[in-house]
């Protein structure tokens, strides 16, 4: 018998329309099938993505990539994903479309698919990137089984749309295959913590970080007989809570700097960190 893929996220407000952001660990999913008797397909949970959410909705699959940091080419259509095995099967279905950014990238479907395609960020987390898009649109992460921390991407986006001092937009530039298969060479950035300084941001999956945010209505989590981990996040509210954070309370619930609670710390000289 094959897993029913609604139930792994059943309970967990996803709806038709929703804009979702798929994280995923596959290995763990597979694992709890095994010991289930269940078979599992990763394109029927795509299948089943698409179907809850529908043609009002929009599925985004990552297939974030930091080869392009290392001086390797970037192949838009054939670069594969670094976060999971789910965004490489979304790399091989015509129905998927890969937004452009050569480090952090989407495949996306549904109705925002144009909107998203059309980003020509330089930078990964910057204004005018699709995690704007994701703040705009109330969009709901969703992270299916135990993934390391967990992958609330969209911190780092309001690390930067609050500028912190201790991360650096830094510039890397490489040769990139667009989607007609041209070849050019082009520079992107990405947010990057300095080489000098522990930078450490909290994870909200557990504890009292997680229970704060459940409190606050903008995380939800399920576990499956104690073993599989599914989490929603709302990323609005998520980046609401970090932003007002950073800002009001110099980070204390979000980051530690060389073991430290908070951004800010007389002793610490962000001029001189090392980037």
């Amino acid at each position: 018998m094959e897993l029913k893929y609604t139930d792994l996220y059943r309970g967990m407000d996803i709806h038709e329309g929703d804009v979702i952001d798929v994280a995923s660990d596959l290995a763990g999913i597979m694992l709890y099938c095994k010991k289930k008797g269940l078979e599992f397909n990763a394109d029927h949970l795509i299948d089943s993505l698409k179907e809850t959410v529908g043609e009002n909705g929009t599925v985004l699959i990552r297939t974030f990539n930091w080869d392009f940091c290392k001086g390797i080419s970037f192949d838009i259509k054939r670069s594969v994903s670094r976060v999971g095995a789910l965004g490489n099967v979304a790399l091989r279905r015509d129905d998927f479309v890969r937004t452009a950014h050569p480090i952090y990238s989407w495949m996306v479907w549904g109705k925002l698919t144009d909107e998203l395609i059309r980003y020509d960020n330089k930078s990964a987390f910057g204004k005018d990137t699709p995690f704007d898009l994701l703040y705009m649109y109330n969009a709901k992460q969703l992270s299916l089984g135990n993934i390391d921390g967990d992958s609330c991407t969209q911190l780092h986006h309001s690390e930067a749309v609050c500028e912190v001092p201790y991360r650096f937009d830094k510039s890397y530039t490489g040769e990139y295959t667009d989607r007609d298969g041209h070849t050019d060479v082009r520079t992107y950035s990405m947010h990057v913590r300095p080489y000098n300084l522990k930078v450490a941001v909290h994870t909200f999956h557990e504890g009292d970080d997680y229970r704060l945010v459940e409190s606050l209505g903008i995380a939800r989590k399920m576990m499956y007989d104690d073993t599989l981990r599914c989490l929603v996040f709302d990323l609005h509210g998520m980046q609401d809570f970090i932003v007002d954070d950073i800002k009001n309370n110099n980070g204390k619930r979000m980051v530690f700097i060389d073991g430290k609670p908070g951004i800010m710390h007389p002793e610490i000289d962000y001029s001189k960190m090392e980037f």
